[in-house]
């Protein structure tokens, strides 16, 4: 399970934070990973990738120099609802970012191919034009699902079946804290404390309760389980799962792009808990 909280502002001024975004994938702990680059392929996106053996190169979170971010959150479902045969969810990422299309057009697209995957959650960005960003997000939930636009503000999102509508405690309170580091931090002067307090943030494992809609798209996993899962940083070694990477990204008003990312690319062992810092800058081409 995944969560993604981030703020937009379309009216920074110079020296403020247009956008301020923080992420964090929960995945099995020896699944392959690199960490997050600019990629041969497609010189001009960065991000994580996935390396499992017949999935390489998807990935969950990515963004291009032109402004365009993709984010992909699954939809917890239970164990006999997730079918292996289904298309790698990874590259609906991989795809927005490296294609021209905008935000709602992909995600419309999309919205034809949707049984081919097992549930999810996309969020596709687009802040290639200064003052109009736009933000569209799609479910394959319902089948009758459309894309939906975004306003700019604070949104939180995690892995409920309609993440706009129903949102697990977890999220509530992940945006409400988020909400409260970003308050009066939103200068490029702050910045290096902002990104600090959110990433303190997303070591939060502080468990919430499990709520009846949790236990509903959890059936079959057990209680403890499932309160383990209900926290902001996830750790269940028994389970081989829980929080493998985190990411805040920052862009100002003139279009400098910090990408910070904390990850443990693969852990071998239950107390392993080396995390490698991996930091990049770069302007839009705005």
């Amino acid at each position: 399970m995944c969560l993604l909280l981030f703020y937009v502002n379309p009216d920074a001024k110079t020296g403020e934070l247009y956008l301020i975004l923080a992420s964090v994938r929960d995945e099995i702990y020896n699944r392959p990973t690199k960490l997050a680059e600019f990629w041969e392929n497609f010189p001009n996106v960065i991000g994580g990738r996935d390396m499992e053996p017949g999935k390489e190169g998807g990935t969950w979170l990515a963004m291009s120099k032109t402004g365009k971010i993709a984010a992909l959150l699954n939809i917890l479902q239970p164990d006999e609802e997730i079918l292996p045969n289904k298309k790698g969810r990874g590259f609906l990422v991989v795809d927005y970012v490296a294609d021209d299309k905008d935000s709602i057009s992909y995600l419309k697209d999309i919205c034809s191919q949707g049984e081919d995957y097992n549930e999810f959650f996309l969020v596709t960005m687009d802040y290639s034009s200064r003052n109009m960003p736009k933000i569209c997000c799609y479910s394959n939930h319902y089948s009758s699902s459309q894309p939906i636009l975004i306003e700019p503000g604070v949104h939180a999102f995690g892995n409920s079946i309609n993440p706009l509508e129903i949102y697990w405690p977890k999220v509530l309170e992940a945006k409400k804290k988020f909400s409260q580091i970003i308050n009066g931090k939103t200068s490029v002067a702050t910045k290096d404390t902002l990104v600090e307090d959110l990433f303190s943030l997303l070591r939060d494992n502080t468990r919430y309760p499990v709520d009846d809609m949790m236990r509903k798209q959890g059936k079959g996993k057990t209680r403890d389980f499932l309160e383990k899962l209900n926290s902001i940083f996830v750790s269940i070694p028994g389970a081989n799962y829980g929080s493998r990477c985190h990411t805040v990204i920052t862009i100002d008003a003139e279009g400098n792009v910090d990408y910070f990312e904390r990850n443990r690319p693969e852990i071998l062992s239950e107390v392993d808990d080396q995390w490698v810092s991996n930091n990049q800058s770069f302007k839009l081409l705005w």
